[in-house]
């Protein structure tokens, strides 16, 4: 699945890429979310094999994630950017292996290896050993398509960012984990077109703080509340204080959507909310471990 928005250039870089690997994916399914440059008309006249949906006005790429994955008829749905590809032209011989080896994952992640050969998170590289996170990109991933279905899957309100690790910490929840797979690699280029990071920092603090109060049980939820806007501070003070003093931009944009977190509020156990908090600082690299820590947090 990708979703798409204004990058006709990218995406048809990525769709040649795709129709290249073999085997072949049972389906591709491309959001055209809002696109206003071209992109549907170029995916119709050039790949009409792919399935394509388009958005009037753009939703956002959290809801049109959602809404692909409702679609998708696949067991497993790989997730890719418009941007993003699969190195490695067997790709969907190896993904049912790895998810074979780790029937506790709901998502498999990969490297993502960007311009200039560099690899992301600047600690990723094909031989770290894989280990369990506690997030994943929706550029480099693959899911497990019942288990979304059956878990609350993306807020859709969330629009751009952050959707990710709340769904890594819901499917924690449910039993299940996300798992780093490094023997598989993803091609990011990270187009600049439609891309600030400052804009991204601030859509991805905001929907930080509004996953605390869908998840994050009290008495435990101002705590953890003050310590993400903290965090989100110090680092907007690393990118220049010109970031720093609009930091209370989003502030006043998390506000309005505390209703809505309010009444789509799934509190979880907090030792289970803590061991995932911990899980991005301390990976696990055995199921037993995950066990044992998961299963000690009332799983």
């Amino acid at each position: 699945m990708i979703v798409t928005r204004n990058r006709c250039a990218d995406l048809q870089t990525t769709c040649r890429r795709l129709v290249e690997l073999q085997p072949q994916p049972k389906e591709v399914l491309i959001c055209a979310d809002g696109c206003t440059d071209g992109s549907v008309k170029m995916i119709k006249a050039e790949f009409p094999q792919f399935q394509l949906i388009e958005n009037a006005t753009a939703l956002g790429s959290v809801a049109a994630r959602h809404r692909l994955l409702t679609t998708a008829t696949g067991d497993i749905v790989v997730s890719l950017d418009d941007d993003s590809y699969p190195a490695d032209n067997d790709f969907f011989s190896k993904l049912p292996d790895a998810f074979a080896a780790h029937p506790e994952a709901a998502v498999i992640t990969f490297p993502e290896l960007r311009n200039g050969g560099i690899s992301a998170p600047a600690t990723i590289s094909r031989s770290l050993s894989g280990h369990y996170v506690s997030a994943y990109p929706n550029c480099a991933a693959a899911m497990r398509r019942d288990v979304y279905l059956k878990t609350g899957g993306y807020p859709g309100f969330f629009f751009h960012g952050y959707e990710e690790p709340d769904y890594a910490l819901q499917c924690y929840a449910a039993g299940y984990a996300v798992w780093f797979e490094p023997s598989l690699t993803i091609r990011h280029h990270q187009a600049a077109a439609n891309r600030s990071p400052f804009r991204f920092h601030q859509s991805n603090a905001r929907n930080e703080i509004w996953s605390v109060w869908l998840r994050c049980p009290w008495p435990w939820l101002p705590l953890v509340s003050l310590f993400r806007i903290w965090r989100q501070f110090r680092y907007a003070c690393t990118e220049g204080w010109t970031w720093a003093l609009q930091e209370p931009l989003w502030w006043a944009a998390a506000l309005p959507g505390i209703r809505s977190c309010w009444r789509s509020r799934r509190p979880l156990p907090w030792q289970i909310y803590f061991a995932w908090m911990r899980l991005a600082r301390n990976p696990i690299y055995t199921v037993s471990d995950l066990r044992a820590k998961f299963s000690a947090s009332g799983q």
